[in-house]
């Protein structure tokens, strides 16, 4: 098994990519992914807006890229992501947590493909057109109409996830899914080491990863078993955890980073209220939270903390990065 040494040397060649970043983007941030070595994030950019705000957004990422050309690169396939290891960049795969950018119209969803936004959450905690997040009061599962954007998204490349959607919701989702095209859970924990509606009970990880689907895990310290207490090591625990029910190859990183926004900010304040502007969701948003991975630009300890665990180097590279390539290629294409 590798030394903790030997760890930090694989970590510098290994792929690390994290399935959820909402940090507040910056010059900063992309320095500091830059510093810990993470090769690609999806990065939100879109959670609320609709049609208009959404099409901002992309605006602001596409000036992002231009102007900070030298630290990130937009990614469309797998292969870009490979190319940014490469080159010394951080590969940036546009990802929305909602629908909502869509609107009514199922044809959006080729456009914003198109303009790169290559994952999307289904819902984000609370009802909309296609089905119910995890806090809404009656989860009445995936809609008629989510069963349309639940195909056309696996049509045109785009992974489905289902980390803020609710348990009947993801359960249909998960058995609807085009065969070959499975969901995904971006940034969870278990709700085997910690009971919380956030997370996903052993039933559903175990849904999900027999139809090919994937499970990123958060490091949302108060969603984990020892809550603000946790440690980067109780983080790779949780890996363990997860590896034990859906193995070895469909486990990765979702960090959930939240890196730059201050707690309360009118940012969290925006993205606990319903809809971003009604009634307030969690208690997050002006809550402690602790984040066990810690800052962005010193990622590399989690390789040194699955070595302190007895992971092999296989393993290690596994989790950090290859499993979630593996997977996206298999949606993305080519």
């Amino acid at each position: 098994m590798p030394t903790e040494t030997e760890a930090l040397d694989i970590y510098k060649s290994s792929i690390h990519f994290d399935g959820l970043n909402i940090a507040n983007f910056s010059r900063d941030i992309f320095e500091a992914w830059h510093a810990g070595g993470i090769t690609g994030v999806s990065c939100t950019c879109g959670l609320w807006e609709g049609l208009r705000g959404s099409l901002a957004n992309v605006v602001q990422w596409k000036e992002w890229f231009e102007e900070h050309s030298d630290l990130i690169v937009q990614a469309h396939t797998v292969a870009d992501i490979r190319r940014a290891k490469e080159s010394g960049r951080t590969a940036v795969l546009l990802s929305w947590q909602n629908t909502a950018g869509i609107e009514d119209q199922l044809s959006y969803l080729r456009v914003f493909r198109d303009l790169g936004v290559r994952k999307m959450q289904l819902t984000y905690n609370t009802q909309n057109y296609s089905g119910a997040g995890y806090t809404e009061l009656r989860d009445s599962g995936l809609t008629g109409f989510g069963r349309q954007v639940v195909d056309e998204m696996a049509k045109l490349g785009i992974v489905c996830d289902l980390s803020h959607v609710g348990p009947q919701t993801s359960e249909d989702v998960i058995n609807y899914a085009p065969e070959g095209k499975p969901p995904c859970f971006s940034h969870v924990l278990p709700g085997g080491l910690k009971e919380h509606p956030r997370n996903k009970d052993d039933r559903l990880i175990k849904l999900i990863a027999s139809k090919g689907g994937f499970i990123g895990l958060s490091q949302f310290g108060p969603h984990m078993a020892k809550g603000n207490d946790s440690t980067i090591d109780d983080y790779v625990d949780a890996l363990d955890y997860v590896i034990g029910l859906a193995g070895e190859d469909l486990v990765g990183i979702g960090s959930d980073a939240s890196e730059g926004h201050g707690r309360p900010s009118d940012f969290m304040a925006w993205c606990n209220k319903d809809k971003g502007y009604a009634r307030q969701l969690t208690p997050w948003g002006s809550q402690k939270v602790v984040k066990p991975l810690g800052p962005l630009a010193d990622r590399a300890q989690l390789a040194v903390a699955m070595a302190r665990k007895g992971w092999s180097e296989e393993k290690m590279r596994k989790v950090l990065g290859e499993n979630w390539l593996k997977y996206l290629e298999r949606i993305l294409g080519e």
